[in-house]
């Protein structure tokens, strides 16, 4: 958007540019106003139906609950969303470096492919693999859960 703009400053029609905008935001606040008003309504009937199916008293309790339970949620956004600018750029680089690897993997997966058609016993390795991870993850769990067995 930034980049219309510019051009259309260029251009010399900037003026019309912004005028469109304007439009597009009061019909944006409109929408969000009709919005708001619909929610609105469907909570209020959902007060409605459930207060006739259980009660006012326990429709209220219900209500107050799930409020409670999104402020909760909400307060936990707002701290993720306040970490430092550094945390989120490593979280960033992260995924960017997981995004890499997993384009690296796929990328020469024909070739191992191959390699593994002229090679049969290549196989062996990721079944020996795995069947040692099993056995790894029953021992662990045995260990932890003491001589109960069960």
């Amino acid at each position: 958007m930034v980049l219309q703009l510019f051009t259309k400053l260029i251009t010399g029609e900037a003026g019309i540019y912004m005028a469109r905008l304007k439009r597009l935001a009061v019909l944006y606040v409109i929408m969000g106003l009709f919005a708001i008003a619909m929610l609105t309504s469907l909570i209020s009937a959902l007060s409605i139906f459930l207060a006739d199916r259980y009660g006012a008293l326990e429709t209220a309790l219900g209500f107050a609950g799930v409020s409670f339970l999104l402020l909760i949620a909400t307060g936990i956004a707002v701290v993720i969303a306040r970490r430092p600018p550094r945390k989120r750029a490593d979280d960033r680089l992260q995924r960017d470096i997981a995004a890499i690897a997993g384009v690296t993997a796929l990328s020469s997966a024909p070739q191992l492919f191959g390699l593994v058609k002229k090679r049969k016993g290549l196989l062996l390795v990721p079944v020996a693999a795995a069947g040692a991870w099993g056995v790894w993850r029953a021992i662990s769990s045995y260990r932890t859960r003491g001589d109960r067995w069960y």
